[in-house]
């Protein structure tokens, strides 16, 4: 776990800076998902069981640096659902170059969806209206840091990956 601490550290970050910074600018509806991106490009490398936790870990990071959806809990569920889907049916970076790329820029909007389903069933108030444009918002920021963090990450996790592995001893 120590070896993929910087998921932590870039999970926080994005969690902390994306409402403030968003805030500060005026822009308080389009928020864009960063850390959806992050949980699924870190599902594609990782076990079943730690994509699990660190999706958990974070949707509780972002419940608690933006309390938007006045639901604690909400962010959790969607990113599990994401590390779930994306751990089980898509393959690594490093095996396919688009799949994961297309993958990690549609968290933002399943995350969004999923949040919508939870509001809707426990009979919150939301705005029909604006949820195609959110929608839209999230594809076009989702595809942005997509394109750049998936292969970032892809590119630090290989080395890390490789050196995790037992060594083979010939007998």
């Amino acid at each position: 776990m120590r070896k993929f601490g910087y998921i932590s550290i870039l999970i926080i970050a994005f969690a902390v800076l994306q409402p403030s910074l968003l805030f500060s600018l005026g822009i308080t509806i389009y928020m864009p998902d960063i850390v959806a991106v992050i949980v699924a490009a870190q599902s594609f490398t990782r076990s079943m069981r730690l994509s699990a936790v660190i999706a958990i870990s974070a949707g509780i990071v972002v419940d608690l640096a933006s309390p938007a959806t006045g639901i604690f809990g909400v962010s959790s569920i969607s990113y599990l659902l994401i590390a779930l889907l994306v751990n089980r049916y898509v393959a690594a970076p490093h095996d396919s170059a688009w799949k994961p790329v297309l993958t990690a820029a549609l968290a933002p909007v399943a995350a969004v969806m999923v949040r919508a389903v939870v509001l809707l069933l426990t009979m919150q108030s939301i705005s029909l209206s604006q949820l195609p444009a959110f929608i839209g918002w999230q594809l076009i920021t989702g595809a942005i840091f997509a394109t750049f963090l998936v292969p970032i990450i892809d590119l630090i996790d290989k080395p890390l990956y490789r050196d995790s592995l037992p060594l083979r001893v010939r007998s």
